[in-house]
């Protein structure tokens, strides 16, 4: 067996049995250079199968194995959060691994990611996907992950933005995904899908970007704007008095700056072209897969781009998004 390369605290399972108490290990909490970690190795260091029996036979202890078509997942937990671990494989190589222990005088989490795994399954995942829309392992982990779940890797086929899949309404992963890009200010890889051949991701984009260009105009009329217009008035000051100081030249340095930022931000406002394009889409009278809450259960509906798109769906687009911002998705 292949030695792990780094620190791995295994599982007491002893301890388990008088104390109750489990040591998942410790993870760095991204990997680039080394080799993937063997799932098998590292159920070996959890001591997975002992695990499973003790939980079977033990109150308050419970593991679980499932799978689907490609990843196989393994979860311990312990009643009341304890302590858990998830452990995502995909081609027996650890794709993620998630820990914490609460009950210890030193609490631990550990969070463990392998971008080379997570890109061999997301292309596996989708196939055709071009090479002009893939991603490399440079990008940050958060971005890799909402960019690919968003086009479609491992998440529902649907458009929604608190969607109701059990009894407490949610956003829904593609939503979660793009409010993610839009936190990295990745505007880049809005546009770069807003053409994917999906027409639920086409409208998660192009809100997304629609709320960027209303929350920029927003902040170049509430704090650029009126930042210019009091340093220009301080300015004027000053040489009215004849003062020339360094206070003169700091201004006229932090004006330049202000109009350039601004200019920038202007220069990354949806173009005419943009916003034809939108009401190409709209008109174009689509049918598009919705969730909803409120509506007791899980269900698809049918809906259209004309009025997903319409001028009422727009001018709320801010503030659906204000409310999964008030709702903690954001942070």
């Amino acid at each position: 067996m292949r030695k792990i390369s780094f620190i791995i605290l295994t599982l007491a399972f002893n301890s388990i049995l008088s104390a109750q108490t489990v040591d998942f290990g410790k993870f760095p909490s991204e990997q680039n250079e080394q080799k993937p970690i063997a799932t098998s190795d590292l159920l070996k260091s959890l001591d997975w199968e002992n695990l499973k029996a003790f939980s079977k036979s033990n109150k308050g202890h419970y593991a679980y194995e499932r799978k689907d078509s490609l990843l196989t997942k393994y979860e311990y937990v312990q009643q009341g959060r304890v302590a858990d671990f998830v452990l995502t494989s995909f081609n027996n190589k650890v794709m993620e691994y998630h820990s914490q222990i609460s009950n210890t005088s030193k609490e631990t989490n550990t969070n463990y990611f392998d971008k080379d795994v997570w890109l061999e399954y997301a292309h596996t995942y989708l196939p055709n996907l071009p090479d002009s829309l893939k991603l490399s392992i440079a990008e940050p982990k958060d971005v890799l992950k909402a960019y690919y779940e968003l086009i479609g890797v491992g998440t529902r086929d649907e458009y929604g933005w608190i969607c109701e899949y059990s009894t407490v309404g949610m956003a829904t992963q593609r939503r979660q995904a793009t409010i993610q890009l839009i936190r990295y200010q990745r505007r880049d890889l809005l546009e770069q899908i807003v053409d994917y051949p999906n027409i639920q991701v086409q409208l998660y984009v192009i809100d997304a970007l629609i709320y960027d260009d209303l929350q920029k105009k927003k902040y170049i009329e509430e704090n650029l704007k009126i930042e210019l217009t009091q340093m220009i008035k301080e300015l004027d000051t000053l040489k009215s008095k004849k003062i020339s100081d360094w206070r003169i030249e700091s201004l006229n340095y932090k004006i330049s700056n202000n109009k350039d930022y601004t200019e920038q931000l202007q220069s990354e406002l949806l173009s005419q072209s943009d916003w034809k394009r939108i009401y190409a889409l709209r008109d174009s009278n689509q049918e598009v897969k919705t969730c909803r809450s409120g509506t007791g259960s899980y269900k698809i509906y049918e809906n259209t781009t004309a009025e997903l798109l319409s001028e009422s769906a727009i001018s709320e687009i801010s503030t659906r998004y204000s409310e999964l911002e008030n709702l903690g998705y954001f942070r």
